[in-house]
């Protein structure tokens, strides 16, 4: 496979996965301090907004003040904001169109109606129902991730789709954590309900609230919800299983199917090891902030690494 068709497909998959984090995210934000104003100030939900989307200068270089409407503008509708949600999905169809000779036609439809949808929606439509559009936003991740998993060919071009959501998961998952530890820091001695609230909200914004169930019998205390987000092997919605997952889509797509060192394949195998045998108590104490950053860190740089193994044209 060509390396520029390869990159196309890789970061295809790792944008359409920031759309549906963000869009979720924001959803789970803004329907917080709606739904508990005396546990959650708008404030804070805000803050934690432009944190999680990572360019909070981008937003205050435009606006004096944290304001709703113009938060949920720039994080959705905003052409001018690099990492807002149209600005994601118009990169997800661009590199679809580049790459629409191996791409099933049904996901190049899917992505391309997806588009002209959110392009054509007018601020003054969203701020009307907020809500509406992120719920529509997830579906339509939720039809073309639908179609990556169940049409199109598992091959070399899919795992590098695949590799792509996966990396961009593993990475916005952490920054959800770093996003709500810092939310709970800013909070003035938070009770333990008031806290607790926090983390079922990061459950939320990762699609994990049911899997907790399962596993954690609903239970939202700070150890479980850590634990199940970021520790555990069976979860979709932890960093260990994606970058399980994201080694052996490297070991699939590796000519040599070797883990040499300094490869990005024995990197990711490394990773995958490491969270494997880690345990909430090593994460108290390293810190969760440094731990959490310092694993963003990583996933960032064995991104680079597969772009420099097998993106360079």
């Amino acid at each position: 496979m060509l390396s520029r068709i390869a990159n196309n497909l890789f970061w295809l998959g790792r944008y359409l996965e920031r759309v549906e984090d963000t869009a979720r995210f924001i959803e789970v934000q803004y329907y917080s301090f709606l739904d508990a104003p005396f546990i959650q100030k708008e404030e804070i939900a805000l803050n934690s907004i432009l944190v999680m989307l990572g360019n909070p200068d981008y937003y205050f270089s435009k606006y004096d003040r944290l304001n709703e409407k113009d938060i949920l503008y720039t994080a959705t509708l905003d052409r001018e904001n690099p990492v807002s949600i149209i600005s994601s999905l118009s990169f997800v169809r661009e590199n679809a169109r580049t790459t629409r000779d191996i791409l099933s036609e049904d996901l190049w439809e899917a992505i391309n109606k997806f588009y002209l949808f959110l392009k054509n929606f007018s601020r003054k439509k969203f701020l009307k129902a907020p809500i509406e559009l992120f719920e529509d936003i997830i579906e339509n991740c939720y039809i073309i991730n639908g179609i990556i998993d169940r049409i199109i060919m598992k091959d070399i071009g899919w795992a590098f789709i695949k590799l792509g959501i996966d990396i961009e998961r593993s990475a916005q998952l952490a920054r959800m954590i770093l996003a709500k530890i810092e939310s709970i820091e800013s909070m003035e001695k938070p009770s333990k309900v008031a806290e607790n609230f926090q983390w079922r909200t990061l459950l939320e914004s990762a699609a994990a609230l049911d899997i907790n169930k399962a596993v954690n019998h609903r239970a939202t205390d700070k150890d479980k919800v850590l634990e199940l987000l970021t520790l555990n092997l069976k979860s979709p919605r932890s960093i260990a299983y994606n970058l399980q997952k994201i080694h052996e889509y490297l070991m699939m797509i590796s000519p040599e199917k070797e883990e040499k060192p300094e490869t990005p394949e024995f990197t990711a195998g490394r990773m995958a090891s490491q969270l494997k045998y880690t345990t909430v108590e090593d994460i108290y104490r390293e810190g969760e902030k440094e731990f959490y950053s310092r694993l963003l860190s990583e996933i960032y740089q064995l991104a680079s690494k597969i772009e420099k193994r097998y993106f360079v044209f």
